[in-house]
């Protein structure tokens, strides 16, 4: 749980979770999986628990060698396609625009996705919309 922050509404716990996710900075991070670390954050306590893809990202070690951050911005994306909301259950989408930057100049690929997120609320994790499932679609690379 994130001190201060209410978990009212299910968009911004969304955009919260996955601005985390894409928040990987070698230069204060012990790995990649430490970015999982901070979005678990929003996310129920069942996905908290599947960190173990987060430790695997092949890119790390090229931008290890850059000292790079991710630049990402991350903003709502509206869906047509996403169900009406219930009283406990919501899903969500937005949009990923993130670079790595070097401390040296280099740049990665910029990658562009979008993140849906399903989100429920009350429960064991308390009161408040948690993410308890996400799924990333490419949309491009540049």
């Amino acid at each position: 749980m994130q001190p201060g922050f209410a978990y009212a509404d299910p968009g911004e716990v969304c955009r919260r979770f996955v601005a985390a996710m894409y928040s990987a900075d070698t230069r204060s991070d012990a790995g990649p999986g430490d970015a999982y670390g901070r979005a678990v954050s929003f996310a129920s306590g069942a996905l908290a628990g599947q960190s173990a893809a987060a430790e695997l990202d092949g890119r790390w070690l090229a931008w290890s060698a850059h000292r790079a951050y991710l630049d990402a911005h991350v903003e709502p994306f509206v869906d047509a396609q996403l169900p009406p909301d219930t009283a406990i259950t919501a899903r969500r989408a937005v949009r990923v625009t993130a670079t790595a930057v070097g401390e040296d100049g280099w740049r990665g690929w910029t990658e562009h996705s979008v993140a849906d997120c399903v989100l429920h609320r009350g429960g064991p994790d308390g009161p408040g919309w948690r993410v308890t499932d996400y799924e990333i679609r490419q949309a491009g690379l540049r």
